[in-house]
């Protein structure tokens, strides 16, 4: 039997993030991986040609330049290092019209202008207000275990607090309608937060503050997203601890109502003298050590998780020249903008996107975001040559089940890319050398915590958010068994920031009482 200080569930970047802050506490610690592969949503493969470099799932570190472990974890001495164009957005319009988002505000409110001079001032308010004044705070909420509903009120205070809470009663269509007139910027913002896995749910309007603070801090890592799981790898291995893959972890164990290890599928056993964390989602997590071990409001909750009513499929690009879109002619900054959003027109089409995902039917009006990242970052394709992507709304089953999307790639392919055609003039045979359609179905095959294809491990709605994440009994990181612990996306935090890992990692500190080499951020605080 192989013995560990503390032993972790899955090697996303979630659980490498818990491994490196404990292995650099000095704990002996071992993340076991049931896949060959370690990354989880940060896989970077070349399904295409050798040396076109596609990442799978997270592409745009969104708010990552205010994630704590780059600095903690000196994550850049272990290979890690971003890169945040300076334009951020590009939305490009089927009129041939388009706007772009900057990390300039001027910039981004003059693009804005040209459609409505109000909404231009409207963002530039709601910039300063949310991405300035007050990105402290969605710091330290995002950092930090989420906190009760009276107590937020208790701590974050004032006109601007009011502002804030103020979007909770909304839907998130509200939300948005409440600041912008035009329907163009309506459109997009509804959009954005379906990017998210959030749905137009009552009650969900606060995501619009928070995806307004973080709109013009998107960076891509350079060399892939793997970049960020192998750094994370490094710093566990250069402590001393280990990183294994192809080990699937069938059951928790536990003795005197304390978990001290896991069971993998071979019958070999692993000791866990102090913890044992899941960086896998916590239903499956509630699974393996035996529902029974959880109360009854948990086992009901867990095991009717909403995983999400839409997913996403990911048409692939080897290119010899990045997409040329119609809309440059409007707006030459769409050919150097990150991010490029388009596929929409109003918020009707929107919606009925969405209905159709929810019903499993392949959507009249495709619309999502994707990119070019060889623009950025040229290590991306071989030397002259590109990568582009785009990321569509889908559902995850068909009519004919989840199996029709391998059944009919083919069609399907040529259906994304006649969709992004539509905007783009090049996208021919002889720009294309090849092509790679990665659907829903594929999503859970290579990652079996997002099930449905959910990309986010459970969709953004109010019973998922925050204290409500997973459960409030499970909010804090901890579990009814002693010493099991989560450090997942289907508890707070999300995206690719480490902030599950990382609060993890501070309440097994508190526990364990560890000496910290880190400063944790401080608790939420707002008053004025």
């Amino acid at each position: 039997m192989t013995t560990f200080d503390g032993v972790i569930i899955g090697a996303g970047h979630n659980g490498l993030t818990l491994g490196a802050y404990m292995a650099r506490c000095g704990l002996k610690i071992g993340v076991f991986e049931r896949n060959a592969w370690i990354g989880g949503g940060c896989t970077t493969e070349e399904p295409i040609l050798p040396g076109f470099r596609c990442n799978l799932h997270s592409n745009f570190y969104i708010g990552f330049s205010q994630a704590p472990v780059m600095r903690d974890l000196e994550l850049a001495r272990f290979g890690l290092s971003t890169i945040a164009p300076p334009v951020q957005h590009g939305v490009t319009l089927r009129d041939g019209t388009a706007l772009t988002i900057h990390k300039d505000i001027n910039k981004t409110c003059a693009s804005i202008a040209r459609f409505s001079k109000r909404d231009a001032e409207a963002f530039r308010g709601l910039h300063m207000t949310y991405a300035v004044k007050m990105r402290p705070l969605f710091t330290a909420l995002l950092y930090n275990p989420p906190l009760p509903p009276d107590e937020m009120r208790e701590r974050v205070t004032g006109p601007l607090a009011n502002e804030l809470f103020a979007h909770a009663g909304l839907n998130l269509f509200d939300a948005v309608d409440r600041h912008f007139e035009d329907h163009r910027l309506r459109t997009l913002f509804k959009l954005l937060m379906h990017v998210t896995t959030g749905e137009n749910a009552p009650n969900n309007g606060m995501m619009m503050p928070l995806i307004v603070s973080a709109l013009s801090d998107n960076a891509l890592p350079i060399g892939g997203s793997a970049s960020l799981t192998n750094a994370l790898t490094r710093v566990i291995e250069d402590c001393g601890g280990q990183v294994v893959r192809g080990a699937d972890v069938r059951e928790i164990t536990f003795a005197n109502g304390r978990a001290n290890g896991v069971r993998l599928a071979d019958a070999s056993r692993i000791e866990a003298k102090l913890f044992v964390a899941s960086g896998i989602d916590a239903p499956a997590t509630m699974h393996m050590v035996g529902e029974q071990h959880f109360p009854e409001t948990v086992r009901n909750k867990l095991n009717n998780w909403h995983w999400g009513n839409h997913s996403l499929v990911t048409l692939h690009l080897a290119i010899n020249e990045p997409p040329i879109y119609t809309s440059q002619k409007f707006d030459p900054d769409i050919a150097r903008a990150f991010n490029l959003i388009f596929g929409f027109d109003d918020t009707d089409q929107v919606i009925r996107c969405f209905d159709q995902c929810r019903r499993g039917e392949f959507p009249d009006h495709l619309m999502g975001n994707g990119a070019c990242n060889s623009q950025f970052d040229p290590t991306y394709a071989p030397a002259g040559k590109h990568v582009a992507f785009w990321w569509p709304f889908a559902p995850y089953a068909l009519a004919d089940g989840p199996e029709g999307w391998e059944h009919r790639r083919k069609e399907y392919t040529e259906r994304v890319l006649a969709a992004w055609r539509d905007f783009a003039i090049n996208l021919d045979a002889r720009n294309i050398l090849g092509t790679y359609l990665y659907t829903p179905r594929d999503i859970p095959l290579h990652n079996a915590n997002m099930v449905n294809g959910a990309v986010r491990m459970g969709a953004y709605i109010p019973s998922q958010l925050g204290i409500n994440r997973p459960h409030p009994l499970l909010a804090g990181y901890r579990t009814p068994v002693e010493g099991l612990y989560l450090c997942g996306s289907s508890n707070h935090g999300g995206g690719a920031n480490g902030a599950p890992g990382y609060n993890a990692a501070n309440v097994i500190a508190d526990d364990l009482k560890l000496d910290r080499f880190w400063t944790p951020i401080a608790q939420p605080e707002w008053h004025g």
